[in-house]
């Protein structure tokens, strides 16, 4: 049985240059769940091992469909209700949205079946969980290398290249884990940071 690899597939929407571009994102379906504050806290910790392990679900249908494929990296979506940077407000205050992209052969029917045999294991917040097509979009992005809590330098360095070249954000801040930060030193995490943008 072949497996299905996105990040082979989607090749410009999983990798970046630790310099940044401007690159058009293709659309595509997502398993997602939204939240707010720590992410260190127990909301998120419930709500990522919801999406995990429906996502796990998800495949193990989708091979006894016929169809198989590798698990995606993680994204995160960041954002606060005033549109005051993150690092500029209390973890409190901080909005997210986790999302793993699903290939184009999984279906609504088949997210609702796995999170329904999720629920076998009791875990919260299933219902939480959201099937969502997102749009292409027009984005600057850069390849961050390091800790999460480094980003700073990398998202100036959009800024400014925004700036430069006359784009407006259009959207929230977008992060791709492109490696397990549970398994990884930390000076070798890559994440992909990326901003939708606009013409300004």
């Amino acid at each position: 049985m072949q497996k299905t690899d996105l990040a082979k597939i989607q090749k410009q929407y999983y990798r970046a240059r630790p310099t940044p571009e401007l690159v058009t994102i293709a659309p595509g379906q997502f398993l997602t769940v939204e939240g707010s504050g720590d992410p260190y806290a127990g909301e998120f910790r419930a709500k990522i091992k919801a999406l995990w392990a429906t996502a796990f679900n998800i495949r193990k249908i989708c091979k006894l469909q016929g169809n198989d494929f590798r698990m995606p990296a993680l994204e995160g979506y960041w954002w606060a209700n005033s549109g005051d940077p993150l690092p500029s407000v209390t973890t409190a205050e901080w909005n997210w949205k986790l999302a793993l992209q699903m290939p184009a052969f999984v279906s609504r029917g088949d997210c609702r079946q796995a999170a329904a045999l999720a629920g076998n294991k009791r875990l919260p917040f299933l219902d939480a969980l959201r099937f969502e097509a997102i749009p292409p979009a027009l984005a600057v992005q850069i390849l961050h290398t390091g800790s999460y809590y480094e980003e700073e330098a990398s998202v100036s360095r959009l800024y400014q290249y925004m700036r430069q070249h006359h784009l407006e954000v259009n959207g929230v801040h977008h992060e791709i884990y492109l490696n397990d930060p549970g398994k990884t030193p930390v000076d070798k995490l890559k994440t992909i940071l990326r901003l939708n943008v606009k013409a300004g």
